[in-house]
């Protein structure tokens, strides 16, 4: 007769570990078309590889040759650190059983602390990779020194996650915020420093030294984290909350998160004129403006959609970011053409007795305030970037004018096809 498998806390660590990577599984598969993201991946994969290979093989860009310092470069991956979290996978039902049994809690928080030091190693492993152009042909590294600065990168990234854990389980509401802000700032900060004090004849000794005292550290976070008491309910609040994370990622594109109702609007709060010519054409084009603004969902449209824009104009060389900049104005003004129907078919406006001439004009105008603005700061981003600040101001003008003519021809049409 064979004996039942007696069942230890390894095994209850290794089958929740398995249920909770099952489960983000099963939650990517009910959202993710696989079919489509084949299409995007792999020609993005393609560009990635051969654009990595480029920065080994040909010269380096202007921000990567002189553009970005280590203290920089730092400064960005200490933000990816700060995305990282702890996963003890305690649940609620272990205060029935478990929370009795200090040698089960205390084997599910040991391993769930070492998987995160392995996670955080791994990335860190990785994003060093990524950066290694910099780190070779920037920095002068070699690969025992990019090796060492991967793992004191980890260890780091370790401390860091495991530290704002600590406080996550032990605070809520003010305290945990105000202790929280505290702690990424000074640890940021002190990253930035060491990485910075690093960097030198001595660099490989001073990263190795660095990286003894920053185990010991993480070793003392460790135990004190086990011996800590008082914090089941914020292991399993936290746990839940990192469980649920890629799940609440989805669904919050998915469901539109209930607004509460608000009495005073942020931008034109008082009704001021814009106009001082009050015609109908322009009364109606000035409540327009204002409505875009007033909604919290056009304005947030407008805002990223602009960003965009301007980071679009701003990479690309010439004659590329004149062409882009141009198919943009274009996008743009059909764009807000389609915002201005919203409106002109709602029922306010249905409510009064409009001219069809001054309604298309009212269009036009509002189409022109909202777009001109933005497509002179795409303009002068674009002369920035390309040729300098003084020719920024004439790449403004050129691209406000282009912008005015593209609406004026699109009202035109609208008008004729009306």
């Amino acid at each position: 007769m064979v004996e039942p498998k007696r069942y230890t806390p390894h095994l209850l660590y290794q089958r929740r570990q398995k249920e909770h990577v099952r489960e983000q599984w099963r939650n990517l598969k009910l959202v993710v078309d696989w079919t489509v993201w084949l299409y995007l991946l792999v020609p993005g994969m393609l560009y990635f590889i051969g654009y990595y290979a480029s920065l080994w093989t040909k010269a380096l860009p202007a921000w990567a040759s002189g553009g970005i310092s280590l203290p920089l470069l730092t400064g960005i991956i200490e933000l990816i650190i700060l995305t990282g979290g702890v996963l003890l996978f305690i649940e609620e039902a272990d205060v029935l059983f478990l929370k009795s049994r200090r040698v089960w809690m205390r084997t599910l928080m040991k391993r769930g602390l070492v998987r995160v030091t392995i996670l955080q190693l791994g990335k860190m492993m990785l994003i060093t990779a990524l950066v290694a152009p910099l780190l070779v042909r920037v920095y002068d590294m070699s690969l025992l020194q990019i090796v060492l600065t991967s793992i004191w990168l980890g260890t780091a990234a370790s401390v860091q996650v495991i530290a704002i854990h600590m406080i996550k389980v032990r605070y809520t509401g003010w305290r945990r915020w105000l202790s929280l802000t505290s702690l990424v700032i000074a640890m940021g900060w002190t990253t930035i420093r060491i990485s910075t004090w690093m960097l030198g004849d001595s660099y490989t000794w001073k990263t190795m030294l660095s990286i003894a005292a920053v185990l010991l550290l993480l070793i003392t976070l460790i135990q004190m984290r086990l011996h800590m008491k008082g914090t089941f309910e914020g292991d399993v609040r936290e746990g839940l909350r990192s469980r649920l994370r890629l799940t609440a990622l989805m669904l919050s594109q998915a469901v539109k998160k209930p607004k509460s109702p608000q009495t005073r609007t942020i931008i034109f709060r008082k009704s001021r004129k814009l106009f001082r010519k009050r015609s109908i054409p322009n009364r109606t084009a000035e409540i327009a403006f204002k409505a875009f603004f007033r909604n919290s969902e056009t304005l947030k449209l407008i805002l990223q959609l602009g960003s965009l824009s301007i980071v679009a104009v701003a990479l690309p060389p010439f004659p590329v970011n004149v062409i882009v900049c141009g198919l943009l104005v274009i996008m743009l003004t059909v764009m807000l053409y389609r915002a201005w129907d919203g409106l002109a078919t709602s029922e306010y406006v249905q409510l009064v007795t409009y001219d069809s001439a001054a309604l298309h004009k009212a269009g036009s105008i509002m189409v022109r305030m909202l777009l001109l603005p933005l497509v002179a700061l795409m303009g002068y981003v674009m002369g920035v970037f390309w040729l300098g600040w003084f020719v920024g101001f004439l790449t403004a003008a050129c691209t406000a004018a282009f912008g005015y003519a593209a609406v004026s021809v699109a009202g035109w049409i609208r008008q004729t096809r009306a």
